[in-house]
């Protein structure tokens, strides 16, 4: 019996990949938080400079459980940049949405730039599993991992930036309806992720391998 279950998380949680998604990681939070600050700080917000997260500096942005997680599971999250949009030079609404749009719209440009080195060095995107990961190994967990941030960041539950963007765009009124059901929005966000965690590894892969391979097809042609 403990030989079995040291045998599943083994082949759930290979060395190579995670040694992949340690670095890749930290550079996808990095580059999503610092978008969002840079943002800010262009529009006229002076907090991230104050906060120091106009850094590259990964342990600024990264999240001790958030980062464990997307190692282990290939998901997690970053520590939250904040921005006050009402010290932006623009109005509320298109500042702070601009400020949201800037950490997705960063980890898209990570992506381009992952899949036209990969065709540049002539590799395929391969998931590494044993011994030591080769630069095209690495190219496609850096690319798979800045992905899932960006889809993850769709969905329309706080604290994501889906959420938030919503929240900028919508009239006053609608807006702070919005905010009264950011709390079930965290729950399910929270639940969903509890319940990731605690599925068996053959039930995990079940369930998120089809969505996987669908973000591969559509998003990256893989």
């Amino acid at each position: 019996m403990l030989r079995e279950t040291l045998l599943a998380l083994w082949s759930r949680f290979p060395l190579a990949l995670l040694l992949s998604r340690a670095v890749a990681v930290p550079i996808a939070y990095t580059v999503h938080e610092l978008g969002h600050a840079l943002a800010a700080t262009l529009l006229g917000d002076p907090t991230p400079r104050r906060e120091g997260r106009l850094t590259l500096n990964p342990f600024r942005h990264t999240d001790g459980l958030g980062f464990l997680l997307g190692v282990l599971l290939g998901f997690g999250w970053s520590r939250r940049t904040v921005f006050h949009p009402h010290r932006m030079r623009l109005p509320d609404a298109p500042g702070g949405a601009l400020a949201v749009l800037a950490g997705p719209l960063a980890n898209a440009a990570l992506i381009a730039l992952g899949v036209t080195l990969m065709g540049h060095l002539g590799v395929k995107p391969l998931v590494p599993w044993s011994g030591w990961p080769t630069i095209g190994e690495f190219l496609t967990v850096l690319v798979r991992f800045n992905l899932s941030v960006v889809l993850l960041n769709a969905l329309p539950l706080f604290p994501l930036d889906a959420y938030n963007l919503i929240h900028y765009l919508l009239p006053l009124r609608a807006a702070a309806r919005w905010e009264q059901v950011s709390g079930w929005t965290t729950a399910i966000l929270g639940s969903g992720i509890a319940l990731l965690m605690l599925l068996p590894p053959n039930g995990y892969a079940t369930l998120t391998l089809p969505v996987v391979r669908w973000a591969n097809a559509v998003f990256l042609g893989w």
